[in-house]
């Protein structure tokens, strides 16, 4: 009997009013079919399963429904012992070249196929037992079907692998060795996925691309840790060596060489480099160095930098506590200050005014800032030429031309734009012209290409009875003074006035 014809007996009866779980005997089905006793078989073309409903109280269509899931049990354990046995030969292949499929991706990809596979089954026969009322409902599943549900099932789970490994690859926060990893494993698992099966995926060329220039950056970045790991191990052996040493010339060239090779990875990772370190532990690195060398105000000054600095090491309140026990006066902590910034650095000094049509480097404005930071121990060069138009531009605009910015040194800009007034002096005997300039000042200090310091202003200067270039070497004097004024305050952490 088929299900058509048991429907079509649940109907009729149903229309008699007498309840099926009452029935005392049932038709059959015909001749026992070959199937019933070999449930579970796989051609060529399909995956074959059987479910039974022996509760012969319920109700037909309870126990046509009861069959009908028992068989879909069935299969889907047929399509899951298919299934996994493909993929563990496949991962055996895949490990002989460095690529397994883990076990979590297995049961994964197993689970995910199993069920679109299941999304596909066919009931394709039934039988009822006239013995026993037992019903058999008999389902199968095309093998492309269940092949395709594994490709489907592979892809995802692959694909979520990739976007795992690629949001580690690309968290900044993550360590180094981590985001590497992360890289190889995307790199790896890439090949495998068939991406066309993934709607919301990009191309492989674009994964591949974006996994190259991660892997093109971090290696920079491995290689540059390495460096810097080097530069702080020698420097801390140098200090090691220092404290054993009887001769106090050689003890001296010890810790200042040590000192020197902090400066530069303060300079060159102002930020810290994870996870060697971050600004406040070098900064205190310079303070033990300053301490050992007998320089209070400088110890004093790199401990209360490190204090407030960020530290891989927790040791802020340490240096609060070490700074504050030593003294020094406030001049001697102002020249610490700037020797500190300046000594040892590489300085690029651009100094430029624009006055109506005339403008190039505007000499005694860079005689100043040289007069200042070289005695310091600054290692300065200035820049002698002429602006472009569109560096000039951005100047105007109150930014850094990019152009001007040169990795590993400091900038330092002075720079004026407005127009040079004129008129008859009427008292002088002569009726001589006099000048005055007026128009923006600014100063800038840049460091690894940021803006670390500036100072902005509109105003004019008194009238001048010499010339032009008289008025711009007073004005220059002044600009100059102003930032040795304002940069002090920066200094010494205070707020502007």
């Amino acid at each position: 009997m088929n299900i058509r014809a048991i429907v079509a007996g649940i109907c009729l009866l149903g229309s008699w009013g007498y309840p099926l779980s009452s029935l005392a005997q049932c038709s059959g089905g015909g001749a026992r079919p070959a199937w019933v006793d070999s449930p579970e078989s796989v051609t060529n073309e399909y995956f074959f399963a059987a479910g039974v409903s022996d509760d012969t109280k319920a109700a037909l269509a309870d126990r046509i429904s009861s069959a009908k899931q028992n068989a879909l049990k069935n299969i889907s354990e047929v399509i899951e012992v298919s299934v996994k046995n493909s993929l563990i030969l496949e991962q055996s292949r895949q490990e002989k070249s460095g690529k397994a499929i883990t076990d979590s991706n297995l049961r994964s990809i197993t689970q995910t196929s199993t069920n679109a596979s299941l999304k596909n089954v066919e009931v394709i026969d039934t039988w009822e037992d006239p013995k026993t009322c037992a019903i058999w409902l008999r389902a199968r599943v095309s093998k492309l079907q269940v092949e395709q549900g594994k490709r489907v099932g592979l892809a995802k789970t692959l694909f979520g692998d990739l976007n795992d490994q690629l949001a580690v690859a690309q968290n900044e926060a993550a360590p180094l060795n981590a985001r590497l990893s992360a890289v190889d494993a995307a790199l790896d698992v890439l090949p495998r996925i068939a991406l066309d099966l993934i709607p919301e995926a990009s191309s492989a060329a674009y994964y591949s691309q974006l996994l190259n220039r991660i892997q093109q950056k971090l290696g920079l970045s491995r290689n540059e840790l390495d460096q810097a790991k080097k530069a702080l191990g020698d420097a801390d052996s140098l200090i090691n060596k220092a404290a054993a040493q009887t001769d106090e010339s050689e003890k001296s060239k010890m810790l200042g060489s040590a000192a020197s090779s902090y400066k530069d990875l303060l300079a060159k990772h102002s930020n810290g480099l994870p996870p060697l370190f971050g600004p406040g532990d070098i900064l205190f690195k310079l303070g033990e160095v300053e301490e050992t060398r007998g320089n209070s105000c400088g110890a004093k000054s790199y401990y209360q930098q490190s204090a407030d600095a960020r530290h891989l090491d927790d040791r802020q309140a340490i240096a609060k506590k070490r700074g504050d026990a030593l003294a020094c006066s406030a001049e001697d902590m102002e020249r610490t200050l700037w020797r500190q910034h300046f000594e040892g650095r590489p300085a690029v000094i651009v100094c430029y005014f624009q006055s109506n049509a005339d403008q190039g480097v505007w000499h005694k404005a860079c005689d100043g800032l040289n007069n200042i930071i070289r005695p310091l121990g600054a290692d300065t060069a200035t820049r002698m030429q002429k602006l472009s138009p569109a560096q000039l531009k951005v100047l105007q605009e109150g930014g850094i031309p990019g152009s001007l910015v040169e990795k590993g040194k400091l900038l330092l800009v002075v720079f004026a734009s407005g127009k040079m007034n004129n008129r008859i002096d009427k008292e002088s005997p002569g009726k001589n012209r006099e000048y005055q300039f007026e128009g923006g000042m600014a100063t800038f200090l840049v460091e690894d290409g940021k803006t670390i310091f500036s100072d902005r202003f509109q105003g004019k200067t008194g009238w001048n009875p010499v010339s032009p270039q008289m008025v711009l070497d007073v004005l220059a004097i002044n600009v100059v003074k102003r930032w040795r004024e304002k940069f002090s305050r920066f200094l010494r952490h205070e707020p502007d006035q």
